[in-house]
């Protein structure tokens, strides 16, 4: 629990669970600015004095690109809420909304590396769903995603008929980058194993100490608890869920469909020829590459990859700019809107908790059970439960 924890100072506890501080939006957003400065710089170099307005052959698909990103937003969302109704949890739609863009920007400005399932369950725990159930959702939603991601690109690599696996397998630069990439996820994850595992076996022997020795005995009965709640509801799910599984599965295929479809737009509207189930495969490729690089979001590692990737299919004349545009649409325009959704979301739930504590301050003392409330004591309008 939060007050057996060493939390970082970015990061406070709360009766609801943690959260980041203001110091670390702050810090966290500070960097934002810097990382789109880049991009703007880099597309106006890009276009060699030529105006954007030139370039756009078909500037609809662009608009289009600029409306589509904000889809998987709306898939997430609907997708948490109807796990959080299946759970019986009663989550709000504001509350699922400032999860989903709250995990947006966090990971937008934390190393891509770190994973967005973290920062996700420490969302869904600030907006007070218990932390086995947060658990739980985070794993309905990874086996979704898995399932539809999975299904997706092998529907896209058989679609081509392997041609861009073919073409991108021949360029020396593409193998040694993937290569690359694959070696330092598997190097960073053994290591992380090796020093977890020796950790582990340190504390259990009690040579970190009688009192690292005790709270590692408290965070394995913590977890086993936490476990059998997830096999739990895992089990519910099974029995009473099959409906809802296939309607998030078909959520979970059209908010990923959408996101990797903005580089097919982009390069439509600077005139390259309409190839989408390619593009949308090498914009996988893309991310999955840039997630491995230990930079925010992927920044630079991102634009590198997407340049060396598609350099294949299409030409140079039309890529280099199409690179900083897409980055800006696919990266930037969601992570400045989120943003600023947030800010007004929290202001919103700040507000009406101060409004709830003063209705509190002012109730006279009622005796328990009486009913005399309508809401749990210490739960604001809103607001979940605790455990």
């Amino acid at each position: 629990m939060a007050d057996e924890l060493k939390l970082p100072r970015w990061v406070r506890a709360t009766d609801s669970g943690w959260k980041l501080s203001p110091r670390g939006w702050a810090i966290a957003l500070s960097i934002l600015p810097l990382l789109a400065l880049a991009n703007i710089v880099a597309l106006f170099v890009s276009l060699d004095g030529v105006p954007l307005a030139d370039r756009l052959v078909r500037p609809e698909f662009l608009v289009a690109a600029c409306i589509v990103v904000f889809v998987p937003w709306t898939c997430n969302t609907i997708r948490l809420l109807l796990w959080s109704r299946f759970l019986g949890l009663g989550l709000r739609p504001s509350a699922s909304v400032r999860i989903v863009i709250g995990t947006t920007v966090a990971n937008a400005v934390t190393p891509s590396a770190t994973g967005g399932a973290p920062i996700r369950w420490l969302m869904m725990v600030s907006e007070g769903i218990p932390s086995a159930r947060a658990l739980t959702l985070l794993t309905f939603q990874m086996a979704e995603d898995f399932v539809a991601l999975f299904s997706l690109v092998l529907l896209a690599v058989i679609l081509t008929g392997f041609a861009a696996f073919a073409a991108l397998s021949s360029d020396p630069a593409i193998v040694r980058s993937v290569g690359g990439s694959v070696q330092t996820v598997m190097t960073v994850g053994a290591a992380a194993f090796v020093v977890v595992v020796g950790l582990v076996v340190a504390a259990v022997k009690g040579w970190l100490g009688s009192r690292v020795r005790d709270l590692l005995v408290r965070f394995a009965r913590r977890l086993r608890a936490i476990v059998a709640s997830v096999a739990e509801d895992w089990s519910a799910m099974l029995r009473n869920g099959k409906g809802m599984v296939a309607a998030n599965l078909a959520l979970s295929a059209t908010q990923w469909g959408a996101r990797f479809t903005i580089a097919a737009l982009v390069l439509a509207a600077f005139g390259a020829d309409w190839q989408p189930v390619l593009y949308w495969l090498l914009q996988y490729l893309v991310q999955a590459i840039s997630s491995v690089i230990p930079t925010p979001g992927g920044s630079g590692a991102a634009e590198a990859a997407f340049l060396l990737l598609f350099s294949p299919f299409t030409d140079r004349d039309v890529l280099v700019p199409a690179v900083s545009i897409w980055r800006l649409v696919f990266f930037y325009l969601p992570l400045i809107v989120g943003a600023l959704l947030f800010f007004v979301l929290n202001q919103r739930r700040l507000r009406r908790e101060k409004r709830w504590a003063a209705e509190v301050s002012a109730e006279p003392e009622t005796p328990a059970g009486t009913g005399a409330t309508d809401r749990p004591a210490g739960t604001p309008p809103g607001r979940q439960g605790t455990e």
